[in-house]
């Protein structure tokens, strides 16, 4: 079953000049809504036909599904702290990686924001089924947020460190806060999360980027 709001392993059913059409089953009586369009830009060269890919699944400009290759900063269920890029009669637009920004409606806002404020936030579906975020979130969500937060920035460090750490959960603490900035607490937080994501690898002497 294709869910909006993740990412999951799809398989290239068919190609088209729009790009590749993907699928969770390879059921000939499949319907169009069990059906997904990876757009041609995002389309690896080397794909082909029922070769699986991972694509997060989101809506479109138009309401319509789509998928991309993209890993947004932020999934369903799931809190981060973003910039409001735009403001309009309908609410704050969010900057989370995907080329069409995610919708925070002014119901699910706290106080008045502006272009360039950054915002913590959870993401869910409304009625329409449309992924939206709200301000409205528990305090147990917020602490997620914030380990969600140190995670991304562990990630930015080993990106600009040639994509290596020489740290693990037996380093000395000193020399965590010296190579991080993080408390102990906070890196093996920040590295777990990373792990479950898949993003990086965990080494006898080390953490390496994937």
């Amino acid at each position: 079953m294709i869910t909006l709001g993740n990412k999951q392993t799809l398989t290239v059913i068919r190609k088209t000049e729009f790009g590749v059409y993907l699928a969770d089953t390879l059921d000939p009586n499949r319907t169009k809504e069990e059906e997904v369009l990876l757009p041609r830009k995002e389309v690896p060269s080397d794909i082909d036909i029922m070769d699986p890919i991972e694509v997060f699944i989101y809506k479109d400009s138009k309401d319509r599904w789509i998928a991309t290759t993209k890993t947004p900063l932020v999934m369903l269920g799931k809190t981060a702290t973003l910039k409001v890029k735009d403001i309009n009669n309908v609410g704050a637009f969010l900057d989370w990686g995907l080329d069409k920004d995610l919708l925070l409606p002014y119901k699910e806002q706290k106080g008045t924001l502006n272009v360039g404020d950054e915002v913590s936030v959870s993401v869910y579906l409304d009625k329409s089924k449309r992924i939206c975020a709200t301000m409205w979130i528990s305090d147990e969500e917020k602490k997620q947020s914030i380990y969600e937060n140190n995670a991304r920035k562990l990630l930015n460090k080993l990106k600009k460190c040639d994509g290596f750490l020489p740290l693990n959960d037996k380093s000395d603490p000193e020399k965590i806060r010296e190579l991080t900035g993080f408390s102990k607490n906070e890196f093996k937080k920040s590295v777990g999360n990373l792990y479950k994501q898949r993003l990086i690898e965990i080494e006898e002497n080390g953490i390496k980027l994937k």
